[in-house]
């Protein structure tokens, strides 16, 4: 009996918190590309053909968003308090000399990798007196950022900030296709290779950042094959997407 409560003991002590940083880093993908892309879909609603029924839908998933946001940010409170307590501990053992005392790490303030491409493409010249090609960047990112994040409002944990491999916004995949094929409608041939373009431009992103980024716990399962899947099944062919190695 003891060997047994011990060793569940054991599984529950080998449970890992989310890192700060890698919390941190989803947030900024909703903040600067999942709800901007949203909101471009509502405001040029008629560049991409969509009928009101579709913005509807856009509406209600931007409202789930802002409370995935809030969700990210419980997690992130929870994290670093989490790492307080822990660095108080090593500080309190490292007074009695049984440990080395260590420094906190410092939570990067440098967006990621996707977010900084897509700032980048935005601000072209001659792109930012042009909101229906900045409009397509958007929707563009938003589609590849469906395929890289999972839902941390429906990942089943006893604490907030627990991971247990979330499942993927199955919703909003399932939305943008509908997006896409009034788009792909909608769209004059240049605009539709603007759009392919920038698809495989954000897919480069999010794939080499998953490359550099790797953890063990994370909130974003970046998915090529499927993203690859959802633009050939739209009629947007074979686009370049990228595998992350």
């Amino acid at each position: 009996m003891t060997s047994t409560l011990s060793a569940r003991a054991s599984k529950r002590s080998t449970r890992k918190f989310l890192e700060p940083s890698a919390i941190a880093e989803a947030i900024a993908i909703e903040q600067h590309i999942v709800l901007p892309g949203y909101q471009a879909l509502t405001h040029y609603s008629s560049t991409f053909g969509l009928t009101e029924h579709l913005v509807r839908e856009i509406d209600e998933a931007a409202r789930r968003h802002q409370a995935i946001i809030a969700q990210l940010r419980r997690m992130h409170a929870d994290a670093l308090a989490a790492e307080t307590i822990s660095s108080a501990h090593q500080e309190a053992m490292a007074a009695l000399g049984l440990l080395e005392p260590s420094r906190a790490e410092a939570v990067g303030v440098t967006p990621p990798r996707p977010v900084q491409v897509c700032h980048i493409i935005q601000s072209y010249p001659g792109r930012l007196g042009d909101p229906a090609s900045r409009a397509i960047v958007s929707l563009a990112f938003l589609v590849v950022a469906v395929h890289a994040l999972t839902d941390p409002m429906n990942c089943g944990t006893a604490s907030p900030a627990l991971n247990l491999v979330p499942p993927p916004l199955h919703r909003d995949r399932a939305l943008l296709e509908k997006v896409l094929v009034h788009a792909v409608a909608a769209l004059d041939e240049p605009s539709i290779a603007e759009l392919t373009g920038f698809i495989a431009e954000a897919s480069a992103s999010f794939a080499g950042w998953s490359t550099e980024t790797q953890r063990g716990l994370s909130v974003l399962r970046y998915n090529p094959h499927s993203l690859r899947s959802s633009c050939r099944g739209v009629g947007l062919g074979e686009i370049d997407v990228r595998i992350a190695v």
